[in-house]
């Protein structure tokens, strides 16, 4: 008896608050549903990184994973490789030729058309050669220079100083 006197309050008390009953459930369900609409946005973006890794192809991602690892090593590798050359190929360069410079000029005032010039050829350091060619009408000259660190051992004309 006691059993069925619950059982009448229990519908008693449905009966009269089934109104709330029913908004608190549907509040429920729209909670569940925000829920289910944001989770499957976050599993569309999993699913385009996943897409990336595996490049579209069913694959394991751990062998994915293990691949990519040995690629990186690998260009690791050739990168280290390749920068060796590189201090390799900069050394070598910084002995050839770098700084090229020609200046023409009238070597005597009763001359002109500019025939005389110095040309300085030196390398990454300043090391080099200028040669002067004096050019006039009984006879032309032709000097070399040794340049080193930007100086030269022998006297420089104004010509070859403005080269430097």
């Amino acid at each position: 008896m006691r059993g069925l006197l619950l059982m009448e309050q229990a519908n008693l008390l449905v009966n009269t608050h089934s109104a709330a009953i029913i908004i608190v459930l549907l509040l429920i369900v729209l909670v569940a549903l925000g829920m289910c609409f944001s989770l499957q946005g976050k599993l569309n973006k999993l699913q385009k990184k996943y897409d990336f890794f595996t490049q579209g192809k069913e694959a394991n991602i751990d062998v994915v994973l293990t691949d990519t690892l040995q690629e990186l090593h690998a260009l690791q590798n050739e990168l280290a490789a390749l920068q060796d050359e590189h201090q390799k190929l900069h050394a070598q360069v910084q002995n050839c030729l770098q700084n090229i410079k020609i200046v023409r000029y009238d070597a005597f005032d009763a001359m002109g058309g500019e025939m005389s010039y110095s040309l300085l050829l030196t390398d990454a350091n300043n090391k080099g050669v200028i040669m002067t060619s004096i050019y006039g009408r009984e006879e032309s000259r032709c000097f070399a220079k040794d340049i080193d660190n930007g100086k030269s051992s022998y006297p420089l004309a104004e010509e070859e100083q403005r080269l430097l």
